[in-house]
């Protein structure tokens, strides 16, 4: 009788193994459920059912990014890579109405992708990528003949060429998730670190924020949204986010000489403070921006041939151990070009600027604005986006190309054709997100999709096993949804720093679990055994 038992008791062992080892249910086969058992009732109620995820097969059946399987399956961070990981360049091209992938490392075009939705419309004059955490892509529809001034019109004056919608784009399949209309000629584009997105809307002069997951309106002029979308000086034209979450727009107008510089608190939407004209011998204007690991804010200064480097908060800047106010310039440096457009910061402080007119990209040494090196690019140079790997990326309008730069000594350079008119100087490898608005805050993350073979079930919870180390932490996050293709979409319930109850708001058969792994500067990775997700 012993030994039957034992027999018994070692092929329900074995049972329960082979499903964690398993982890993979199929749309046909009901799904994995734990086995009650003798004397366990009030512990796992025979109604509740749960999928893990604990093998190396478990994970792959999800996606991730910055992640790997170590030798005992378990998942943990990439060494090194994973903190600022930017597999993809992703580049609008304007004339075309597409946006481009890149592979960084292999220089490859992996797919070029139309912009448009499913009602037929398109995105008209694209410009303006920025990429999220999860590797998706925004992009602005700028439209046509959009330099004018609100006050002077009407709304329903303002041209018909004008377009007034933002795209989310999958970094995975190039599939578009949302698009959504917003106000008139969206221009610039920024992530906070709550994946809210901030639209500057060109015509309008207005700032509004949107849910970088589902979509759904924070700020704006729409019916949908709770709050008005804030009000700013003219043409908003670029933007940031900050170390501490402040929203910096720079303003640029053709013809008018008082170019200027906006911050605003993405807390609670509130303006902090309105800066410039910056004068340097009587011209005043300004283009692109970016925001460098101390918080200075780097503008390029288009006609000007030069960059501007603008304290970001008040306090001393090192290099000349001068004071300075929040707002206020602390210089104003030659970039050895003409017409500097599009500005980006490298891992190492090192200002990057592109330089349209003699199609060149200069880098600047950020603690004092010396002019490091100058390289020649294809015609029309727009931006410049930094790669993990310190190599800088040049988008030629004018050329139709992309070049790629050694940011090391500038010596090897590689041009790779791409759409008509590319046409982008926002974060378009996600890079300045990564490093500046997430703090160096190393971040990988992984999705796993549940079916739970009901059409209404009760998600009750999800455990997880990990170590982490100090320096770093795991958190987890659930939503669901009736259709499976709507999964990516679906608003997402609250994070969990550690195991415990779920809900989903809006309902569904099928749902979906993002892990997310941080780990801060040098420290050892997190190490995710298993998830394990519960319902009834």
């Amino acid at each position: 009788m012993k030994a039957r038992r034992a027999m018994r008791l070692g092929m329900r062992l074995f049972f329960i193994l082979s499903l964690a080892v398993l982890g993979t249910c199929s749309d046909d086969a009901p799904p994995l459920s734990s086995d009650a058992g003798d004397g366990d009732a009030g512990y796992i109620p025979p109604t509740r059912q749960s999928r893990t995820f604990t093998s190396q097969t478990d994970w792959e059946s999800g996606t991730m990014s910055g992640l790997n399987p170590d030798a005992t399956g378990s998942l943990q961070m990439n060494a090194a890579l994973s903190l600022f990981e930017t597999p993809y360049m992703w580049v609008p091209n304007s004339t075309d109405r597409t946006v481009s992938k890149i592979d960084t490392k292999t220089m490859e075009v992996l797919g070029t992708f139309n912009l448009v939705d499913g009602s037929g419309e398109w995105c008209y004059n694209p410009s303006r990528t920025t990429v999220d955490m999860q590797g998706n892509v925004w992009v602005g529809c700028r439209g046509g003949a959009s330099y004018i001034h609100r006050e002077a019109l009407t709304t329903d004056m303002i041209p018909v060429s004008v377009d007034n919608k933002i795209m989310k784009i999958s970094g995975q399949t190039g599939e578009l998730l949302l698009s959504i209309r917003v106000g008139h000629a969206p221009r610039s584009l920024s992530l906070d670190a709550d994946n809210h997105l901030w639209v500057g809307c060109s015509v309008d002069d207005t700032v509004w924020e949107v849910d970088g997951d589902t979509g759904a309106c924070y700020r704006g002029e729409g019916a949908d949204c709770p709050n008005p979308a804030i009000a700013i000086a003219d043409f908003p034209y670029g933007s940031v986010v900050d170390q501490r979450g402040h929203l910096w727009i720079v303003h640029n107008l053709r013809g008018d000489p008082n170019d200027l510089l906006t911050e605003i608190n993405t807390q609670d939407g509130s303006v902090l403070g309105v800066y410039g004209p910056y004068d340097r011998d009587g011209c005043r204007d300004l283009y692109g921006i970016a925001v460098d690991q101390l918080n200075n804010i780097w503008l390029g200064g288009f006609a000007c041939d030069d960059v501007l480097k603008i304290k970001g908060t008040d306090g001393v800047n090192p290099a000349d151990g001068l004071s300075y106010i929040t707002g206020e310039m602390i210089g104003a440096y030659p970039v050895g070009g003409s017409v500097s457009r599009g500005v980006a910061i490298d891992l190492d402080g090192n200002v990057w600027v592109a330089s349209s007119t003699t199609a060149t990209i200069s880098k600047i040494k950020g603690s004092d604005g010396e002019l490091l090196a100058t390289i020649g690019v294809g015609a029309g140079p727009i931006g410049v986006g930094i790669d993990a790997w310190g190599n800088a990326w040049a988008v030629s309008h004018g050329a139709n190309m992309v070049t790629r730069i050694n940011g090391l000594d500038m010596s090897d350079t590689f041009e790779i054709q791409i759409g008509k008119g590319p046409y982008s100087y926002s974060d378009m490898l996600g890079l300045s997100l990564r490093t500046i608005t997430h703090h160096n805050d190393g971040f990988a993350w992984w999705l796993g999709d549940v079916d739970s073979g009901k059409e209404s079930p009760q998600w009750l919870s999800i455990n997880w096993l990990a170590d982490a180390p100090e320096g770093t932490r795991v958190e987890a996050r659930f939503r669901c949804h009736e259709n499976k293709e709507e999964l990516v979409t679906a608003p997402w319930g609250a994070s969990l720093t550690e195991p415990g109850e779920i809900s989903c708001p809006v309902a569904g058969r099928y749902g979906q679990v993002e892990i997310r792994m941080y780990a801060s500067g040098t420290a050892r990775s997190p190490v995710l055994k298993s998830v394990t997700l519960y319902w009834e």
